[in-house]
């Protein structure tokens, strides 16, 4: 029986326990790293597969002292309540309320950013130097709870966690992702479907339109990868090309637009001189 299956036919008491255990096996199985991200000295660890180990830190600037661990794990619990609650009875229903749940849980357009709400927490913490160096060393994604500062780093690494526990195939990736004028360093999620994969951006969604034309959701962006389009993409730095759309009536809307993405490097070279991009 899949942890989904489990949740929802087990006692809601039964809950915290049926997760705790699977956050032990998923933890227990995963495969250890010490740090993602681009690390210094040109190091790069820009692709993971599966559940990110609790030990594991995300480096998510060019600054070294700039990351934060994962051991956070108050979210898992609640997204499990949550599936309950609202009965999602479907892989592709968990996928697509994941979006509204990351937005939920981190909030949205803070006025501050994680550097300041990191050394914030360290400056209230500790007296010297020293200390103060160790606290930022100790800071964790729960830290950006309801501060409406986390970006697509903290966002993919989420949904990383929970896709993966919720018997996924899940690889977090980094790189980078441009549309129209906008180009920039970027975290997202590529997960295997029964026959080919599908790349998953919660931090650039798709807007869901109501008939008046209010906005009454957003799901997270997919863009199809074929299982050959997937290795080169993962292996090669390959740029994939995929086009742009809304949700009107429940139906996929061309905006006569690209997007752009690539694994492993900051950047898009020759940008400007790709015909679907504006720039």
């Amino acid at each position: 029986m899949s942890l989904q299956d489990k949740i929802l036919n087990c006692n809601e008491k039964d809950v915290d326990t049926i997760m705790q255990q699977a956050i032990e096996e998923a933890d227990s199985n995963s495969d250890k790293v010490e740090r993602l991200g681009f690390l210094e000295n040109g190091k790069a660890a820009h692709l993971f597969k599966g559940f990110i180990p609790l030990n594991t830190r995300i480096k998510y600037s060019n600054l070294s002292i700039e990351d934060y661990g994962m051991q956070t794990t108050d979210y898992m619990y609640e997204f499990a309540h949550l599936i309950r609650k609202h009965n999602i009875d479907t892989k592709g229903a968990l996928i697509h309320y994941l979006e509204n749940f990351i937005n939920s849980y981190f909030g949205i357009s803070g006025n501050v950013d994680r550097e300041y709400i990191f050394n914030e927490i360290a400056w209230k913490t500790t007296k010297t130097d020293d200390e103060y160096f160790d606290a930022l060393s100790n800071n964790k994604l729960g830290d950006l709870k309801h501060k409406g500062a986390a970006q697509c780093t903290e966002r993919s690494a989420m949904a990383q966690q929970l896709l993966s526990l919720f018997d996924t195939e899940s690889y977090y990736c980094m790189g980078c992702f441009a549309s129209d004028k906008k180009q920039e360093a970027h975290c997202f999620n590529i997960v295997k479907r029964k026959n080919d994969y599908a790349l998953l951006d919660y931090s650039c969604p798709v807007p869901l339109f109501n008939k008046d034309g209010s906005v009454k959701a957003y799901y997270p962006f997919v863009g199809t990868l074929s299982n050959e389009e997937f290795l080169d993409f993962i292996n090669n730095e390959t740029i994939k090309e995929f086009p742009n759309y809304e949700i009107v009536n429940n139906q996929k809307v061309s905006t006569n637009n690209k997007r752009l993405y690539v694994v492993g490097k900051y950047e898009i070279d020759n940008l400007s001189k790709n015909p679907s991009i504006e720039i």
